[in-house]
């Protein structure tokens, strides 16, 4: 991925805005190729998960503008789900409706992003112990799976697969608790940390740090030991967050929305 590029530095900022904001090129920002509704589910949800997506992958950037109709039109639907959706989006502050002015990808504020890393915290701790002491061993055997996944992911440096397998081991640790109202908030918070993570090209050597984090977490949870699982779990958490806050600070413009990459 290119690295970030400041607006008021390179080129015409109006030029580089517009190249970002056209309506014309918008639904193939945001919807994978060859996407199509299923039109016997509700539209409003699926339109919801690929538009939450393309924010959290940072396909769609702080302060892109949403085109509503040209969405709507791309999909050959009415613009309500298409509203119904952006709604959604805007109460978990992913999107910003700003009347007269439009619809735009909300910002990665500071404040959001410490409060994200805390409740996930806090919230991933007190659902391993539970983990640890009813988890099965088909649960074990599917994070052994993930964890496979999440290593050739990692060899092939492909950086976004290894987000997606890395999350999975994540909720499947938190389904494990059997508290699936936690493990739903866990997802909710997660996104300001995941649109941090997903501007960076991923490392080999922190993937390869976070596959031997991930893999005491699993021998803790395969031994029934909540201890040791809190203790493997916090050891992971913290210095992913503490790499992460670099991350953050090194891009903040882009984060805030002042600035753009190629």
């Amino acid at each position: 991925m290119a690295g970030v590029r400041s607006c008021g530095t390179a080129g015409d900022p109006d030029d580089m805005k517009s190249d970002r904001n056209d309506p014309q090129e918008f639904g193939a920002r945001v919807l994978p190729p060859g996407y199509v509704l299923d039109r016997s589910k509700p539209l409003s949800a699926q339109i919801y998960r690929v538009v939450r997506d393309a924010i959290v992958t940072m396909q769609l950037h702080p302060m892109d503008v949403i085109f509503e109709r040209a969405l709507a039109e791309t999909l050959g639907i009415s613009r309500t789900p298409v509203r119904e959706a952006l709604l959604q989006l805007a109460r978990e502050e992913l999107v910003l409706i700003a009347a007269q002015s439009g619809t735009f990808v909300a910002p990665v504020r500071r404040e959001q992003f410490m409060e994200s890393a805390l409740i996930r915290r806090v919230l991933e701790t007190a659902s391993i112990r539970r983990a640890a002491e009813i988890i099965s061993f088909n649960e074990i055997e599917q994070l052994r799976t993930i964890q496979d996944a999440h290593r050739r992911a990692i060899t092939r440096g492909d950086a976004v697969a290894a987000i997606i397998h890395d999350n999975a081991f994540h909720s499947t640790v938190s389904r494990a608790a059997h508290l699936p109202k936690v493990s739903q908030l866990i997802d909710l918070v997660r996104a300001p940390i995941d649109r941090v993570r997903h501007i960076t090209v991923r490392d080999p050597v922190v993937g390869e740090m976070t596959l031997s984090q991930h893999q005491n977490v699993l021998d803790a949870l395969a031994s029934h030991d909540p201890d040791a699982a809190e203790r493997a779990l916090q050891a992971h958490l913290d210095e992913a967050f503490q790499r992460q806050q670099k991350e953050f600070d090194a891009r903040i413009g882009l984060f805030d929305g002042t600035e753009s990459i190629d």
